[in-house]
């Protein structure tokens, strides 16, 4: 019945098509930077492998559209033809012509090797970055030593394969600036400082995934199996918020920490589901002549004789695995979650007035049990969890349609000062989720078809000490942002955020500390060639003396057939590091930049991508900051003597 369906709607409607513009949803840098590298080198989105945020990059559907199109998909299977979007009431004829440009169905056989490479995702990079100026680390001082070791660059590879997924294959291989080139195998260094490699199987059957090396693990609603993923407070992107864990997925940053190393599995069926995994990852740690660790190092980075001493020094055994259950409508889903953790050697962090709870010795254990409800208007969720030394933590939300434009979501967490997670991952504010308890409420409101609400608040107190606290603090945030989109080419935001938090002076009170960012953005797409992109911010700090910040952004953008550029120039003033801002800049595919502009300077960026050759590309990126009365830049070992300093950036990559 499906297919007939299908075809008479293509026999029907063909291509007569009218343009309109659909969007109101615009995703922020961060979630951005990915999918528009995606959309620019590789024009076409596969609809059945496509998630939310992919959706969303399109700039065409709305959270309303991209969560019938899921249900759609999960409901009925995969799709056959894009026409069949058309049984979908919310998405009009109109949409439809503008996605039928990015969207597209795959027919391919699954046992063909050559359709598969054709189907599929496969590239090799090479990233080369470095500042031109030398910073005293690199330098031979008094005594005839330099503190960093290795040449003055960074030097990154990539190899990545995914076909249509049924697998997920890669590996990485990475030098930090400082640190140098190798062989030491049974200090699991070979050549590079870094490497880390994963394969993940998706058979799609009762067994849903086999994942092989560096891999992240996420269940429940990240009390327990959080890993790295990142949730936003800003009212703008929730869309991940509420939902339960996707398993495992692959640890393609090159971050050197955070992951689980080992192998995973995950087991679906009707009803019931279970995942189980493994894990002995190496961990750069402060090791005493007691044979006790103080702390772990998550840097990453190997330069002096002292880092390198702590390099993969230790390690974290960790055994876990999850299961749970759904009825047969899929709007009931429970689930309980168990880690098993275990360091080589004995945790014993030094005692300071705001870790006195923290976790000591040698095996940390965490369970936990979570419950989602899907009703007709929204969803909501709980999830309770307990952890070694009588830790405890509860986290818990809501999120209800209002309207078809209308959302209004509701979070709240609780943990005592005992609670630990090693892999957790919710919303707080603190580093780690114990000692905070905290809310968070959300509302989205479409005034009109053109113009956008979002509004969001929290509140959090650490009922004990924490890191620059001495005592019992309190905080809160406001965030609101109002969008304006005008036929597809122009799109403008103004958005305000405040922050107060409580800090311990010097004088030893906890005092109140405000900080309030107004910011504008405008948008302009001339035509498929030529975009503008403007950007406004004030910072207004009252850390018991007050400071004004502000950044002013401008960046042109220009594609043209296997050429592409991008140019910024941001002028900032800001009086110190407390007061710092942010602006996000261009970057070469697959990497992005945010700097902290701190001091009174200009920042100025150019980014060129051109694919001589077929399935080649190379990008190149040269960015420079100019203060106006420095004498240098940085601290310590990275200090740069001077107002100026340059980055260059060269990448290339090769498609299979």
């Amino acid at each position: 019945m499906k297919y007939f369906i299908v075809t008479l709607l293509c026999f029907f409607q063909g291509h007569a098509f009218s343009q309109q513009n659909t969007s109101d949803e615009l995703p922020d840098d961060n979630q951005l930077f990915v999918v528009e590298e995606q959309l620019q080198y590789k024009p076409t989105l596969n609809l059945n492998k496509a998630n939310s945020i992919d959706l969303l990059a399109t700039q065409l559907l709305n959270k309303e559209q991209v969560n019938t199109i899921l249900n759609h998909r999960k409901r009925y299977g995969k799709f056959i033809s894009l026409y069949e979007l058309q049984v979908l009431s919310s998405i009009s004829m109109d949409t439809l012509k503008l996605l039928s440009q990015y969207l597209y169905i795959p027919f391919f056989d699954v046992h063909n090797k050559q359709e598969i490479l054709k189907e599929g995702s496969h590239y090799s990079l090479l990233r080369w970055e470095r500042k031109i100026q030398t910073s005293k680390g690199y330098q031979i001082n008094s005594k005839g030593i330099k503190t960093y070791q290795g040449e003055d660059y960074r030097l990154l590879y990539r190899f990545r394969s995914t076909a249509s997924n049924l697998y997920y294959f890669g590996f990485s291989l990475e030098k930090d600036a400082g640190e140098f080139f190798v062989w030491q195998p049974e200090k699991n260094q070979f050549y590079f400082d870094y490497a880390s490699a994963y394969l993940i199987f998706t058979p799609k059957k009762k067994l849903e995934q086999i994942a092989f090396g560096d891999f992240h693990f996420r269940s429940g609603h990240g009390l327990i199996f959080g890993g790295n993923f990142m949730q936003s407070k800003n009212p703008e992107y929730w869309q991940s918020a509420w939902q339960m864990g996707n398993g495992f997925r692959p640890h393609t940053s090159s971050s050197e920490y955070g992951f689980y190393r080992g192998i995973g599995l995950k087991m679906q069926s009707k009803h019931w589901g279970c995942s189980g995994l493994y894990s002995l990852s190496p961990q750069d740690g402060t090791l005493h002549d007691d044979q006790t660790l103080s702390a772990l190092n998550t840097s990453g980075l190997h330069r002096s004789t002292t880092e390198q001493e702590k390099r993969n020094n230790t390690q974290l055994q960790q055994t876990g695995g999850t299961i749970s259950f759904q009825n047969t409508s899929q709007s009931l889903r429970l689930g309980a979650e168990y880690l098993y953790s275990q360091y080589q050697y004995p945790f014993h962090p030094t005692p300071t007035y705001y870790n006195s709870n923290a976790f000591r010795g040698t095996a940390h254990q965490a369970l936990g049990f979570d419950a989602q409800y899907t009703y007709h208007g929204g969803v909501c969720f709980a999830e309770f969890a307990k952890s070694s030394q009588k830790g405890k933590a509860f986290y818990a939300g809501i999120l209800h349609n209002l309207s078809k434009q209308n959302t209004w979501m509701l979070q709240c967490w609780s943990a005592n000062a005992s609670f630990e997670s090693l892999q957790g991952n919710i919303p707080s504010y603190s580093s780690g989720i114990g000692n905070e308890t905290g809310l968070y409420q959300a509302l989205l409101m479409q005034l009109s078809p053109k113009l956008k609400l979002s509004t969001g608040f929290s509140v959090y107190t650490n009922p004990q000490a924490a890191f620059g606290k001495k005592g019992p603090s309190y905080g809160h945030e406001w965030i609101n942002r109002l969008t304006y989109t005008l036929k597809k080419k122009t799109l403008l935001f103004i958005q305000f955020r405040k922050i107060q938090q409580e800090e311990t002076t010097v004088h030893r009170t906890i005092t109140p500390q405000n900080k309030y960012y107004l910011m504008g953005d405008l948008v302009q797409k001339e035509n498929i060639q030529w975009e503008l992109h403007s950007r406004v911010q004030v910072g207004l700090f009252d850390l018991g003396y007050r400071e004004t910040s502000y950044c002013m952004s401008q960046s042109i953008g220009y594609r043209f057939k296997k050429f592409t550029i991008k140019a910024q120039l941001s002028i900032f003033d800001s009086p110190s590091w407390d007061s710092r801002l942010y602006a996000y800049e261009p970057d070469v595919p697959l990497a992005f930049s945010i700097p902290a502009l701190s001091g009174n300077g200009i920042r100025m960026c150019l980014v060129a991508t051109v694919k001589p050759f077929a399935k080649t590309e190379l990008s190149f990126k040269i960015a420079h900051v100019e203060y106006t009365h420095a004498k240098s830049i940085g601290s310590g070992y990275d200090e740069v003597v001077g107002n100026q300093q340059t980055e260059l950036k060269v990448q290339g990559r090769i498609f299979l």
